[in-house]
């Protein structure tokens, strides 16, 4: 595994650094007998401005957990250096599982786009009009050790009306963008820019085939 430089400040205001404060018996003992310092946690940004061309609707949506492989069930920041073989960054992770984070910025995103009134997640007790399922995969950086990697995220979407319970669309989604440093904070970066490219397409196509589905003639 390799441990990056520490580096000290945030991209644009939109990245927060901040210390986790863990009891010092979690945290690994490093050569001379003192602990070493408690791993940076890192967030990802929701979606700052809206997708352009949003139109109101006036249904509710949940946004369900998603599904994922055990492997991103985590707070570490994974990289693939290797088919199939992964490591974690030393002394960083994120704020919370990655599923979770993820989770968090799609519906934060939705209400930055104040194209949709009420959108939750599923422990609100909403009974919505659509659920949104979604798996997300993958959720790493990927290049080999020392070199400034690509950043990974996608997700595969969908939409279910919840009068019929009937699936109204599916679509994947995933983006690359390139680190311009093997630098965590680069690497960051390229995860919160990755992530603004999914959410920047997942927001108007949910909104629009949810839209489609609501307006067609029933019976």
């Amino acid at each position: 595994m390799t441990t990056l430089p520490r580096m000290i400040g945030s991209r644009r205001g939109v990245l927060r650094a901040t210390t986790w404060l863990a009891i010092g018996a979690a945290l690994p003992a490093c050569v001379g007998g003192s602990s070493v310092e408690p791993p940076r946690t890192f967030y990802l940004s929701p979606l700052d401005a809206p997708p352009p061309g949003l139109s109101q609707v006036d249904w509710s949506l949940v946004v369900q957990p998603p599904q994922t492989a055990p492997a991103l069930r985590t707070n570490r920041i994974l990289q693939a250096f290797a088919p199939n073989e992964f490591d974690s960054y030393a002394g960083a992770e994120w704020g919370d599982q990655a599923p979770l984070m993820v989770q968090a910025l799609i519906i934060r995103s939705f209400q930055t786009s104040g194209a949709i009134d009420v959108v939750a997640n599923e422990r609100q007790r909403l009974r919505p009009d659509f659920t949104l399922n979604w798996t997300l995969a993958p959720f790493f950086a990927q290049g080999p050790l020392g070199a400034a990697p690509e950043a990974r995220v996608g997700l595969d979407a969908q939409l279910v009306q919840a009068r019929g319970r009937e699936i109204v669309g599916t679509r994947s989604f995933e983006a690359s963008v390139q680190a311009a440093s093997p630098e965590l904070t680069a690497i960051v970066a390229a995860f919160d820019d990755a992530t603004h490219l999914v959410l920047g397409e997942l927001i108007p196509w949910t909104l629009e085939t949810g839209q489609a589905a609501w307006s067609a003639p029933t019976g």
